[in-house]
C-alpha cells in the first residue's frame, strides 16, 4: 500500500512517457480523453498528453506508457532559496508526518530569475551567493513566520547588498503591502483522498460548462484564441514574449495574428490574458483530474511500490522509521 502526496503525484505524472502518439487531435480527445468539442481548445499539446497519460495510469491500460525508462533525481530548482532537490517520495504510513509537513521556502528575486535564459554561469554565482547570504543573516523560514523578518526587511537588505556588486536591478519597494514583492511561499502538503464520497457528476459538468462559458467570453475573438494556446509564455520577460510572438507569426504558427498585435494590444495586457486563461485551464485540469480519480476509483492501492520505484519515487524514510519502530513494539508485547 502506497500513499502519495499531490505533489507526487503530480510528479509521476510529469515522468510518465507516452509512446506512439505524436499529437492528440480533438477526435482522440473526445475518444479517449472525455467527450467534450469546447473543452479541447483549453490545452496545449503537453497538457493533452498529461491528461491522457493520467487517465490511462489510472485506468490500468498502460499499453500507451512506457513503464521501465531511467528517471534521473530532481534537479536542484534554482528559483528558490533554499534547494530542492533529491528524490519525491511516496509513503507507506498514511500518518506519516511528511504528509503534513507542507512546502516551506523563499522565492529568488525576479531579477536574480531573468538571468538563468541571459547569463547562466553568473545566475549560478548569484544565486549561491543568497543562499549563503540567507545562511550568514539567519534568515529562516521560522523567523519569518514569527515576524523576526519580513518582505520589507529581506528587500531592503537585497537591494543593499547584491545589484551595486553584481550590476542588477534593484527590487522596487512598494508603498503598500499589497504590492510588495513577496519572498516566502507556503503551499500546504496534503495526501490524495478517494473521491467517491464526495464526488458529484452533476455538479461536476455543471462547473465544466461553466469554465467554458468563461474561456469564450475571454477568447473573443480568432486572434485570441490562437494566443491562448501560448499561455506558458507568461513567466517569460517582454522581450523574449515578443521575440516568440514575432518568430511564430513568421513561421506561420499564428495565422491570426498580426504583426501588430503586440504594439496595438500592449504586452501587460497579453500578460493578464494568460494569467486568466491559466487559472481557467489549472480549474478544468483539477476537475479532470477529480473524474478521472472517481471513475477509477483511485485509492492507496492503484500504485504498487515497484511501479512507483520504476519512476524514482523513493519510500519516505520517516514513515518506514515509523514501521519498524511498530513492529518492534508490537513483537514485545
Amino acid at each position: 500500500m502506497s500513499f502519495l502526496t499531490e505533489y507526487s503525484y503530480r510528479q509521476l505524472i510529469e515522468r510518465v512517457e507516452i509512446k506512439d502518439i505524436d499529437r492528440i487531435d480533438k477526435q482522440f480527445f473526445k475518444t479517449n480523453i472525455f467527450d467534450n468539442d469546447y473543452l479541447f481548445y483549453f490545452y496545449n499539446q503537453l497538457e493533452l498528453k498529461k491528461l491522457f497519460a493520467e487517465k490511462t495510469l489510472l485506468s490500468g491500460e498502460k499499453r500507451h506508457i512506457l513503464v521501465y525508462q531511467e528517471v534521473p533525481e530532481r534537479v536542484d530548482n534554482l528559483n528558490f532559496v533554499l534547494s530542492i532537490e533529491g528524490n519525491v517520495k511516496y509513503h507507506k504510513n498514511h500518518n506519516c508526518q511528511a504528509l503534513s509537513k507542507g512546502f516551506k521556502n523563499f522565492f529568488m528575486p525576479e531579477p536574480v530569475v531573468l538571468l538563468e535564459k541571459t547569463d547562466a554561469e553568473k545566475h549560478k554565482i548569484i544565486v549561491d551567493e543568497i543562499r549563503n547570504w540567507f545562511k550568514r543573516k539567519n534568515y529562516t523560514v521560522e523567523r519569518y513566520e514569527n515576524g523576526e523578518i519580513n518582505d520589507q526587511i529581506l528587500t531592503r537588505d537585497f537591494n543593499s547588498t547584491f545589484p551595486k556588486k553584481f550590476k542588477i536591478d534593484k527590487i522596487t519597494i512598494s508603498q503598500s503591502e499589497k504590492g510588495q514583492f513577496k519572498w516566502y511561499i507556503e503551499k500546504k502538503t496534503k495526501g490524495i483522498e478517494q473521491t467517491e464520497k464526495s464526488f458529484n457528476y452533476d455538479i461536476f459538468l455543471d462547473e465544466i460548462i461553466e469554465l467554458i462559458k468563461g474561456r469564450d467570453f475571454l477568447c473573443n475573438s480568432k486572434t485570441m484564441q490562437n494566443l491562448s494556446r501560448y499561455d506558458f509564455l507568461v513567466r517569460k520577460d517582454n522581450q523574449s514574449i515578443i521575440e516568440y510572438i514575432e518568430n511564430s507569426i513568421q513561421k506561420g504558427y499564428l495565422k491570426e495574428v498580426s504583426p501588430q498585435f503586440i504594439n496595438n494590444f500592449g504586452i501587460e495586457r497579453l500578460k493578464n490574458f494568460w494569467k486568466s486563461h491559466l487559472d481557467l485551464k489549472r480549474k478544468s485540469m483539477k476537475l479532470l483530474s477529480d473524474y478521472f480519480k472517481w471513475t477509477y476509483n483511485y485509492g492507496n492501492n492503484t500504485f504498487s511500490e515497484i511501479f512507483l520505484e520504476d519512476y524514482n519515487l523513493k519510500p519516505c524514510r520517516l514513515c518506514y522509521n515509523e514501521t519498524e519502530i511498530n513492529k518492534m513494539l508490537n513483537k514485545k508485547q
